[in-house]
């Protein structure tokens, strides 16, 4: 697994993760979705193209659960881990009901 690290002024200065392709010089947002809930926040999972390398990393940020609740958008970390990503597409099995009348 590679990883790089960003400090908060590198991911702000690229737009990570709210300004993206907002204006020039910002990462391109390819993902984001729900990842996990605590009581008091909604972590997101977040998959950008850094503009300075054009490679695809993902990190985690959170948010307040409801107004009221005071979050820091990296966890009070001042280093962020961003794991390196590529796409791969993958197949999946599920089970449905069966179409008919008894």
């Amino acid at each position: 697994m590679v990883i790089r690290t960003f400090t908060r002024d590198e991911l702000a200065d690229i737009g990570v993760p709210f300004e993206c392709g907002e204006y020039a010089g910002t990462a391109e947002e390819l993902h984001c979705e729900l990842w996990d809930t605590t009581r008091w926040a909604h972590v997101y999972e977040f998959v950008f193209r850094n503009p300075d390398d054009g490679k695809a990393y993902r990190v985690l940020y959170r948010t307040g659960a409801t107004e009221y609740q005071d979050q820091d958008l990296w966890n009070w970390e001042d280093r962020i881990k961003g794991v390196e990503v590529e796409e791969v597409q993958v197949m999946t099995t599920v089970w449905k009901p069966v179409e008919g009348s008894l």
